[in-house]
């Protein structure tokens, strides 16, 4: 099953699939207020509607617009690959924050920075 990321991260693909600027600009693409986007990150809920409409008007790859894995395929738009080296004791580290978010008993935001201070730290 796709996880997919947050609503955010989802519209800003969006928003550069159709080479706009704005999610300001994307509901005007779309014909309607600023709300209706707004609303969903700040609910973070999937715009199922809006993804299936990009993918259909720009050729963006449906899961590059979900989750950003994978190529966008779209012209001019590239992905770089990274990968970095984990100390196990880094990766444990990651994996036990990842059993708590799954487990509820920390919030993403709270999730996110704790993995972001993993990875400064292994630089």
């Amino acid at each position: 099953m796709v996880q997919f990321d947050s609503a955010k991260n989802i519209i800003d693909r969006m928003v550069s699939a159709y080479r706009l600027k704005t999610m300001k600009a994307l509901c005007e693409y779309f014909g309607v207020g600023i709300s209706v986007l707004s609303n969903r990150v700040v609910r973070n809920t999937t715009p199922a509607e809006y993804i299936i409409q990009c993918a259909l008007d720009t050729g963006a790859n449906l899961l590059w617009l979900c989750t950003g894995e994978g190529e966008p395929n779209i012209d001019g738009i590239k992905t770089e690959k990274k990968s970095i080296e984990l100390s196990s004791d880094a990766l444990e580290k990651l994996e036990r924050i990842a059993a708590l978010k799954n487990n509820g008993a920390i919030t993403d935001d709270e999730y996110q920075l704790l993995k972001g201070s993993i990875f400064k730290n292994q630089i």
